[in-house]
């Protein structure tokens, strides 16, 4: 009995040893993985920028603080980061003035050119072709809400003569995102799921069940887990699945319809601009990774067509972006490798497009003393005709 008591307790004694002998190595990768931000979970990084770049607002729920400096700002897990500089209104365009400029975009974070120094996104390629001010009023997260009180207190205020409205596929949806990011920026993080540990399990799980690299090595993300998680925790990377079957299409058109009312009661010239998704950019590759997923993508077509359909009808000129980025898919990375957003070469690309609807008039035009930009219909690509 003596001897089986001595080994019960050496036994109780290596055990307790190896318990704390994994908790110092827990601790001691936990020190590590905090100290060099390996650990971050995505919305610790988003509750850092929220609190220090943009600020509460009645009307547009946030916008962001004006007169930023040279923020940076890093997603570390997703290997992007962005230099952030606003002007005293807390938009990108900084030095740049509102009354001569007479191209506008309005639009969320494309619009906004997420992880891309301004210079180099779409519409600053674009002002450098054209050697005038271009103005963005993108903010990301914004949706057609937002995009209403932008039209009627900036478009409407300032009147340039063409203004382009950006849709990206996430403003397809039935509930507010916005009311959705400011709900879990707001709240604070739980202990554990800073932990190294945690991220380890959830990353796992979250990467094999959500995200999946193709043949061609883009990562794509399953669009399903639009319909069982919150926007925040997806990146709002597509439409509502039930944006067709129920009232919501109805709402974005309704808005649209507004949107384009306006513009025309202001004689301002409108395009519409549809940008498509990653996982439709790339769909012969998502539909082979995901193929129970693929109602998302034509959920996305559908609703594109829907939207053309309705601009046309009122004589203005919509853009759908999708064939194009396909066609230009095969070559350079057009998006963020784990990110949904436009890199700089699907900037470059974006910019292109955009610039063969931008005719320079031959008159002068008073206002900015150069030659007036009109928008015109878009030969060398198929818009969508009206059914």
């Amino acid at each position: 009995m003596t001897e089986l008591k001595t080994k019960l307790k050496s036994w109780t004694e290596k055990l307790l040893l190896m318990m704390v002998g994994v908790i110092a190595g827990l601790l001691i990768i936990e020190t590590f993985a905090i100290s060099t931000g390996f650990a971050i979970p995505p919305m610790e990084s988003w509750h850092r920028l929220f609190s220090e770049v943009y600020q509460g607002d009645a009307r547009l729920g946030f916008k962001p603080k004006p007169n930023l400096k040279n923020f940076e700002f890093v997603w570390q897990n997703a290997g992007v980061s962005e230099v952030i500089n606003t002007d005293s209104y807390g938009f990108r365009n900084l030095g740049r003035d509102y009354t001569t400029s007479n191209l506008y975009f309005v639009g969320d974070s494309f619009t906004w050119g997420q992880w891309v120094n301004r210079d180099k996104t779409f519409y600053g390629l674009i002002e450098s072709e054209l050697q005038q001010p271009v103005i963005s009023l993108g903010v990301p997260v914004y949706g057609f809400e937002q995009y209403e009180a932008l039209f009627r207190d900036w478009i409407v205020k300032y009147k340039p003569k063409n203004t382009v409205l950006c849709i990206f596929a996430n403003d397809l949806h039935k509930t507010s995102l916005m009311k959705d990011f400011l709900a879990r920026t707001t709240q604070p993080i739980s202990w554990y799921e800073k932990t190294f540990l945690y991220q380890l399990i959830y990353n796992n799980y979250y990467s094999v069940n959500v995200i999946k690299t193709a043949g061609n090595g883009i990562r794509l993300a399953s669009i399903r887990s639009f319909d069982r998680k919150p926007f925040n925790q997806t990146g709002g990377i597509g439409p509502d699945i039930d944006y067709l079957t129920s009232n919501t299409h109805l709402e974005v058109e309704a808005a649209l319809s507004r949107i384009i009312d306006l513009t025309q009661e202001h004689q301002i010239k409108l395009l519409v601009f549809l940008i498509p998704s990653k996982e439709s950019t790339y769909i012969q590759e998502y539909t082979k990774l995901f193929p129970n997923k693929i109602k998302y993508i034509e959920t996305e077509e559908i609703g594109y067509q829907r939207l053309c359909n309705l601009a046309k009808t009122k004589d203005v000129t919509c853009l759908d972006l999708t064939e194009a980025f396909r066609q230009n898919s095969e070559g350079e990375k057009l998006y963020f490798d784990l990110d949904n957003h436009w890199n700089v070469a699907g900037h470059q690309l974006a910019s292109r497009l955009i610039l063969d609807i931008l005719q320079p008039e031959k008159d002068v035009d008073s206002k900015t003393n150069v030659e007036a930009i009109s928008v015109n219909q878009f030969p060398s690509l198929a818009t969508h005709e009206v059914l």
